[in-house]
């Protein structure tokens, strides 16, 4: 656990949550480390809900880096590069946030991830409601789309719901 919460450290770019790990690592909470760090957020109802905080058991930064680029691999497979490049995803977000973590940075690390690996992104202007993303994906011809909310969830939490082509929610096998 020593050597995951180090490459934690090493990987994670907001001070507010590497610090969290770190502060575990230099007082060996092992049982802390094993809770932050020894499970992942796992897809379900078209995506990740979890509390905002560090670790990969949370919704965080880097959770939301890992998983987009994820996403993208995925969806360069099933639709190829060049056309998923064309298409593109579209992206929202809502008010959440917590710290210096927030549903607008989740969203704009997102779209990084994406734009870097050459995949268009239409991106959503300001808050937007839920509905507006699986509507962005029909209208724009996207592939996917990336909404960043935990809905009525409690507010510590956040998510990131994923819609297919179609416009609606992820359902196996694509979860």
């Amino acid at each position: 656990m020593e050597a995951k919460a180090k490459q934690y450290c090493e990987w994670d770019t907001n001070a507010e949550t590497r610090a969290v790990v770190q502060g575990m690592l230099d007082r060996g909470d092992s049982a802390g480390l094993e809770k932050a760090l020894g499970s992942r957020l796992e897809f379900g109802t078209a995506g990740l809900r979890g509390p905002m905080a560090a670790g990969y058991a949370a919704m965080n930064e880097l959770v939301v880096v890992q998983t987009t680029q994820g996403l993208a691999l995925y969806l360069e497979k099933v639709f190829g590069a060049a056309d998923l490049a064309e298409s593109g995803v579209a992206i929202g977000w809502d008010h959440r946030a917590s710290g210096t973590l927030n549903s607008e940075k989740f969203g704009l690390l997102a779209a990084e991830v994406l734009l870097r690996r050459g995949i268009r992104v239409a991106l959503l202007p300001g808050l937007v409601h839920t509905p507006l993303v699986s509507y962005a994906v029909a209208q724009c011809g996207c592939k996917a789309g990336i909404m960043v909310t935990a809905s009525h969830n409690p507010r510590e939490d956040d998510g990131y719901k994923v819609y297919w082509s179609s416009g609606a929610q992820i359902v196996p096998p694509h979860d």
